[in-house]
Formats: C-alpha cells, sequence, structure tokens
C-alpha cells in the first residue's frame, strides 16, 4: 500500500492558520449583512482558532530552542503548554460565545438578511477547513504508516490540536449548514439559535478533549503500550543485560521520548566494557523507538556470592 506523502508540521499549522483567518474574515463581512447567530458562531468559532493558532506557532518555535543549563533537556514540553492554552482559548472565545450569541437569538430572535449568502459562506468553510483537516492527517498518518497508529503512537501535540481545530470546524460548519437550511425550507427562525448552541456545544466538547489530552502530557503521561514493549524488547536483547529492573519511557515534548532504565548487567565487566554495553542499549532503544532523544541508564550491581560477602 502507498504510504501518504509526509507533510512538515509548521506547514500543517501554517495552513491552519490561513484557514481560520479567511473564515474570520469572510465570517465578519456576512455576520454584519445577515445578522445570522450560526454565521456569528462561525465568526467566534474562527477567532478562536486565529488566536490558538498563533499560540501553536508560537509553541512550535519555543519548543525548538536547543538546551542550555537552565533547561538540560530542552524546552521541547512547553509544546503541550501551548497547546493548553490553545484548548482554553477555543473553549471560552469560540464554546462561550456561540452559546452566548445562540440563547440570544432563541429568546429574542432578529430576522436573517440575505440567508443565501449565509449559505454559501458556510459551504466555503467547509471546503477550506477539510483542506487543512487532509494535510494534518498526511502528517500524522506518514508518521507511522497510518492515521489511527499515528494518534496512539506519537504525542505530536501541535498538529494533533491543530487537526482536532480545524475538524471541529468542518462540523460546526455543517452543524450550521443544516440549521440554516431547516431556517430556510421551514422558515422558522429558531433554527438559527439553535444551530449557533450546536456549534457552541460541539467546540465546548472537544475544548474538553483537547485540555484532557494536554493535561495528561504536561503531567508525564507514559508512551502507548506498543511502544513501550519495543524498547523493553530492544533492552533485554542487548548482550550481557542481566534484568531489566525498571523502566519508564514518557514524552518529553512534541514527538521526543524520555526514557530511564535501570539494568542489572553481567558480573565482573570491566569499565570500558561497561560503557560499551551501555552505548549498545541506547543505540538499540533508538533503532526501536527513534523518537527517543534521551535515555538515562542506571546500573545496579548483581549481589555478590554468599562466600564473598563476609568479605566486604
Amino acid at each position: 500500500m502507498r504510504m501518504p506523502r509526509s507533510v512538515h508540521p509548521r506547514r500543517v499549522v501554517t495552513i491552519s492558520l490561513l484557514v481560520n483567518v479567511l473564515d474570520v474574515l469572510t465570517n465578519l463581512v456576512v455576520v454584519l449583512i445577515t445578522g445570522s447567530a450560526v454565521i456569528f458562531a462561525g465568526l467566534a468559532m474562527g477567532l478562536a482558532d486565529v488566536f490558538g493558532s498563533v499560540l501553536l506557532v508560537v509553541g512550535e518555535r519555543r519548543a525548538r530552542r536547543p538546551r542550555d543549563a537552565r533547561y538540560p533537556f530542552g524546552y521541547a514540553r512547553e509544546a503541550f503548554f501551548w497547546a493548553l492554552l490553545s484548548a482554553v482559548v477555543m473553549l471560552v472565545v469560540g464554546g462561550g460565545l456561540s452559546l452566548l450569541r445562540g440563547w440570544q437569538q432563541v429568546v429574542a430572535p432578529q430576522p436573517i438578511a440575505w440567508p443565501s449568502l449565509a449559505l454559501g459562506v458556510i459551504v466555503l468553510s467547509i471546503l477550506t477547513n477539510t483542506y487543512a483537516v487532509s494535510l494534518a492527517i498526511r502528517n500524522l498518518a506518514a508518521r507511522e504508516g497510518g492515521l489511527r497508529a499515528a494518534l496512539r503512537a506519537t504525542a505530536a501535540p501541535l498538529v494533533k490540536t491543530s487537526l482536532l481545530r480545524d475538524t471541529i470546524g468542518v462540523l460546526s460548519s455543517v452543524v450550521g449548514l443544516g440549521a440554516l437550511l431547516l431556517y430556510v425550507t421551514a422558515d422558522w427562525l429558531l433554527f438559527d439559535g439553535i444551530g449557533a448552541i450546536g456549534v457552541g456545544a460541539l467546540t465546548v466538547v472537544f475544548a474538553i478533549v483537547v485540555i484532557s489530552e494536554a493535561r495528561g502530557l504536561i503531567a508525564g503521561r507514559s508512551v502507548p503500550h506498543e511502544t513501550a514493549q519495543l524498547i523493553r524488547d530492544a533492552v533485554s536483547s542487548a548482550p550481557k543485560v542481566v534484568a531489566l529492573n525498571r523502566m519508564a519511557a514518557v514524552y518529553a515534548g512534541g514527538d521526543e521520548i524520555l526514557v530511564d532504565l535501570d539494568l542489572d548487567l553481567a558480573e565482573n565487566l570491566e569499565t570500558v566494557e561497561i560503557e560499551s554495553v551501555i552505548d549498545d542499549v541506547q543505540a538499540r532503544v533508538r533503532a526501536a523507538a527513534p523518537e527517543a532523544r534521551t535515555i538515562r541508564v542506571d546500573l545496579n550491581s548483581p549481589p555478590l556470592p554468599r562466600w564473598r560477602r563476609g568479605r566486604r
């Protein structure tokens, strides 16, 4: 099966930002003309996406800073923080404003001018957000040979967040399109307010999902079981490794993995041999999990034979 061509994460985030700016500009003009609550919800979503995408771009740039004395493991984990801020903006601006405007339209309905113009801008939003979603899917699928595997095997907070945001844009536009079509066919203004509330509720749900994902990554969530097992097998296969006492593998930021190992080695090894074993273990781990950038190895000496314990 032909594998999808990879797309650079920066291009995914940049395209997502451009799509969001286009949504804001078109929705702003149309909401001023039509007064539709659904279009206002799209405007709120666009504003949240623009600010959120800017935060993701900032996070991507800051996470790539090299290590220094103050941050010896680098700044990669900072990407998780900016993804969290992006999700909070989505929750407050996109979800909150959409719910508020939808409720106002339900309580005190206002007529919609030029409903066909509102329908046209929603169709445009569906097309642009679908293109942005396709780029994010190509980026993730190219990592692990498939989208499902990539979503489970990699943190990729910037690309994942962009994918979720643009997916929300598509789904929200579909909800808004359905609401406006019902308004046009049934001539019932209440559908406009209900559509905006639906967009807001959908945004809140997705924002909570992203916040939960970012919280787990910031707290130090472990890698999936499949990746951890590959690392265990690689360590156990190394010659002169007697036992793997403990292993911790967590996301250190972006796609980087921090691996911490506690090993028992064979007896009577010289210092040079021990160093060679450690180098071999680190090479095997990186071959099994290329994302493992930092690998720490602690060694435990095997217990002394009983006949030697009294001579210590």
